[in-house]
């Protein structure tokens, strides 16, 4: 009679905790706030129009304005290159990761999936990364820019926050999308023969 009364509260207990798991407290993890990142960018260009073999700077500052954040990404791509080269020399920044250089044909991440969704990268870029990222943080990257060809110089920014949670994760939320369908400020350059 005793293991029949243990057997059944073991039962009944068990019964009782899967129903909790499944009914209950997933509505309460739901119910939580869950944090924001977002991430806001400025770019500045030192001058518009250069001559071909001139230099020019494009300088950054990206921060998180929203909360607590996991990974913060600023993306400066060249649609007008084919690769990086000496074209573009990073001349300081403060991320915490050593920026990377994505090149033609390498396999990125695309549609703000993380990961999930990849395609093949049809121009080359610069990403740096600082994880974790505070709220009100702010970081630098500092590029020198030579064109090796005359016309315009064009060049994709961009800012992302992961957890990606909402449309505010990303910065500029609209306007022109880059090949990673992903939405970009563009700068451009003027470069005279």
């Amino acid at each position: 009679m005793k293991k029949i009364i243990i057997i059944a509260i073991v039962v009944i207990s068990l019964s009782v905790y899967f129903a909790m798991t499944v009914f209950v407290l997933p509505e309460k993890f739901l119910a939580k706030e869950q944090l924001a990142p977002r991430p806001f960018l400025e770019a500045k260009v030192s001058s518009t129009e250069i001559d071909l073999g001139e230099s020019f700077r494009l300088s950054t500052v990206s921060e998180n304005i929203g909360d607590y954040g996991d990974i913060h990404i600023l993306s400066v791509s060249f649609p007008t290159l084919s690769e990086i080269g000496q074209n573009v020399k990073i001349v300081s920044y403060d991320f915490s990761n050593t920026p990377i250089y994505i090149e033609v044909g390498d396999e990125i991440g695309a549609k703000y999936s993380g990961g999930l969704e990849t395609i093949i990268a049809q121009y080359p870029s610069i990403e740096a990364m600082n994880r974790p990222v505070y709220p009100e943080s702010k970081y630098v990257m500092d590029l020198q820019i030579t064109p090796d060809q005359p016309g315009p110089f064009t060049m994709y920014v961009k800012s992302i926050d992961i957890p990606h949670a909402n449309s505010f994760s990303h910065y500029p939320i609209d306007g022109t999308l880059d090949h990673q369908e992903e939405y970009v400020l563009v700068y451009a350059v003027n470069v005279n023969p």
